[in-house]
């Protein structure tokens, strides 16, 4: 079931977050490793106050998660003029469920939910993110600071 996160959630939210952290760390990979800090819980709950958070639960249990928030000062950074948009960051699924296209499936609702321009970015060299986000409508805007830049008009 999809449906919009609350407060409850954020533990879960957390564990899905550095779970997956741990599992980049251990492929090699250098993305979300800030999410191995304890200040990722930080992030979490900025999301829940500030901004709209999915979720999709199965049996209960909160299995992905994904958030529209405000920009905040790492999309200032990459973005010029980075008011007038909503910024999706931390689409999360848990691995277990890999093939479900849950990760798809929870970018179309939170994209459905919101009447906002979303933005979004990922890291230059990851070549299926790269081709992931497209297929949702996103256009490439171009690359700063090692990471691609991608937005959808509302």
């Amino acid at each position: 079931m999809f449906r919009f996160a609350t407060f409850d959630d954020f533990s879960a939210i957390d564990q899905l977050i550095v779970k997956k952290a741990k599992e980049f760390q251990t492929a090699g990979k250098s993305q979300w490793v800030k999410y191995l800090e304890p200040s990722r819980s930080d992030y979490v709950r900025h999301d829940l106050m500030k901004g709209t958070v999915f979720v999709y639960e199965r049996d209960h249990h909160v299995v992905g998660a994904v958030s529209l928030i405000p920009p905040t000062d790492w999309d200032h950074n990459l973005w010029d003029n980075p008011d007038g948009a909503v910024y999706l960051h931390r689409l999360v699924t848990d691995s277990s469920l890999k093939g479900e296209r849950i990760g798809e499936r929870l970018m179309q609702y939170a994209l459905s939910h919101t009447a906002s321009t979303v933005r979004l970015d990922c890291v230059a060299d990851n070549t299926f993110l790269n081709g992931y986000y497209p297929q949702f409508g996103f256009r490439y805007i171009g690359e700063r600071n090692g990471f691609s830049l991608f937005e959808k008009q509302a």
